[in-house]
């Protein structure tokens, strides 16, 4: 493959598929595949392909706008948007045949107008609270919904669902909430609203709460290669997906006491080799927002200490990122390589979050 600049991303789809078969044992529940947030930095129009080609029975996005990438990609596999849409979206939602999440009458009515329109049939997700207190309704609003849903010729409840707020963390807080969802499942039979989809699992569920996966589970992380569960079952074996790499541009010596970067924020302590690669805040690396706040420095020292990458990979050791990292690019402390003065155009690995990286 010609690579276009010096920095790319290596997806590996086959670690994605045995990634899916690892999850496929275990549960007997239809799989929704979540692609959120570009496929958690994966590129969600080549994974939202490569998942219909698996036939799997369910994707889900963010929002409208990553919903049309994918249609037009070219999938057609059913597709559940988490966040709850904007009215002025719902024209589009019935045109490409979406699957809005639902918490709102006033959603409703203007999904309703819009499917007599087109004449086309809308399937509907309701999302319920039961914990995590963030996007979902009461159970006497859902019944409402409900309720309203049945009205209108051309809006069908397809299914309902919540989202958890520990699973990996807190296991008799999640076996409340399903508790929960499971009084909505037992009044909305009363009332007739039977044969509908049942979902409440993420990745951590999957694993540590069986009995949440319902009719259906909702993967994401871990279709990725990774688990927010500190110990998953043996029989699984989840492989990496994502890799970044960059080239080294520039290799210069600094004497020792030379200042590194912007705002002095690093001086060598030793005669140095020093690298400078194309990457930067720009492209998501060591991005942290802006606070006038007295603590915030305190704060991003140590929030530094844990999340922000502070070393990259070249031929398997690591070497610190040095000095203040810029827009478009960053430095490197190469002194400690047995031949610091040929790197030049050397291939780098960056350990960093998938969904930070700029596409």
């Amino acid at each position: 493959m010609k690579w276009l600049g010096p920095t790319w991303i290596k997806i590996e789809l086959d670690n994605i598929v045995h990634n899916l078969s690892q999850i496929q044992k275990l549960t007997s529940a239809k799989i929704c595949a979540v692609i959120k947030s570009n496929a958690y930095g994966h590129g969600i129009c080549v994974i939202s392909s490569l998942l219909q080609s698996l036939n799997l029975p369910y994707l889900a996005v963010s929002d409208l706008m990553e919903a049309l990438e994918v249609r037009t990609a070219g999938v057609q596999t059913p597709l559940l948007i988490l966040n709850p849409n904007l009215v002025h979206e719902t024209g589009e939602i019935v045109q490409y045949k979406i699957t809005p999440t639902v918490t709102s009458e006033e959603i409703l009515l203007s999904l309703a107008k819009h499917a007599f329109l087109q004449q086309k049939r809308v399937n509907i997700h309701l999302k319920v609270e039961t914990g995590l207190n963030r996007i979902g309704v009461s159970l006497a609003e859902a019944l409402k919904l409900a309720q309203l849903i049945s009205e209108f010729e051309y809006l069908n409840l397809e299914g309902v669902y919540t989202h958890f707020a520990a699973a990996n963390s807190d296991i008799n807080y999640t076996k409340k909430q399903l508790n929960h969802l499971l009084v909505f499942k037992s009044k909305f039979n009363e009332l007739g609203f039977k044969n509908l989809m049942w979902h409440s699992a993420n990745s951590a569920a999957l694993v540590t709460l069986p009995q949440s996966h319902l009719d259906m589970v909702r993967i994401g992380t871990m279709l990725f290669g990774q688990s927010t569960v500190n110990k998953l079952p043996h029989i699984i074996n989840l492989k990496p997906t994502w890799e970044l790499y960059t080239r080294i541009i520039q290799i210069k010596a600094v004497k020792k006491g030379e200042y590194i970067g912007y705002n002095k924020n690093f001086i060598t302590k030793r005669d140095s080799v020093i690298g400078v690669i194309p990457l930067g805040y720009s492209d998501g690396l060591g991005v942290r927002p802006k606070d006038n706040n007295f603590w915030n420095p305190l704060r991003t020292a140590l929030l530094n200490l844990v999340d922000t990458p502070n070393k990259i990979y070249l031929d398997h050791k690591s070497y610190p990122i040095i000095g203040k990292i810029a827009m478009g690019m960053c430095c490197i402390d190469l002194t400690e390589h047995a031949n610091p003065h040929n790197l030049y155009g050397a291939v780098i690995q960056i350990p960093t979050r998938r969904t930070t990286i700029n596409r």
